[in-house]
């Protein structure tokens, strides 16, 4: 009597959701040790609104107020007699992130990869869907990976001058001033306020 031969193969759909759940997996360790940014926000207050039934009218003080605080000097108007116009206090540092062009070598490197873990799941028709999920998930994943490695990191210090002016400094390092530190503009750089 001959036994049945009982074929075991994996259906493209598991294949497929095997394949997507590697591919997710490895971006998020990838964006969680820092390999690919996830953080495109940016440091600043934040402005809350309160709600309110109506608006508040032009002239009320509060409306006054907030809009001579948030408006800059008058174009052509000079300085005040008593301030420094060289002098300001540091408002924000941040941290900017250049990124390097790819060459395209990471891509074509994820994507091999990619293809050749694809291609050990499943048989069949599954086991080419999986080969090139592998292949397009390793070359996006290579693509990313080298232009992170690749990035440059440049510190942006935002000063708000005594008369009112905004001012940015660039550092190639991570600079010694911190939020609210008195300074001084000297020859183009900023100095310690004396």
């Amino acid at each position: 009597m001959e036994t049945p031969r009982v074929f075991n193969r994996l259906h493209p759909l598991v294949a497929a959701a095997a394949v997507s759940v590697i591919v997710l997996s490895l971006v998020g360790v990838a964006a969680i040790t820092g390999v690919i940014s996830t953080s495109h926000g940016m440091n600043g207050p934040a402005t809350a609104s309160a709600p309110s039934s109506a608006p508040l009218p032009s002239d009320s003080p509060a409306v006054v107020a907030a809009v001579a605080a948030n408006a800059p000097p008058p174009p052509n108007a000079p300085p005040p007699s008593n301030i420094c116009i060289n002098c300001g206090r540091v408002e924000s540092v941040q941290a900017v992130r250049h990124q390097a062009p790819a060459t395209g070598l990471g891509a074509v490197t994820g994507a091999l990869l990619g293809g050749v873990l694809g291609h050990q799941v499943g048989g069949g028709n599954g086991r080419s869907l999986a080969t090139v999920a592998g292949a397009v998930g390793g070359g996006v994943a290579g693509n990313e990976i080298e232009k992170n490695s690749h990035s440059t990191t440049s510190y942006q210090v935002r000063v708000r001058m005594e008369d009112g002016r905004i001012r940015n400094f660039s550092y190639a390092e991570m600079p010694e001033w911190r939020n609210g530190d008195p300074v001084r503009v000297s020859d183009g750089r900023l100095v310690a306020r004396d």
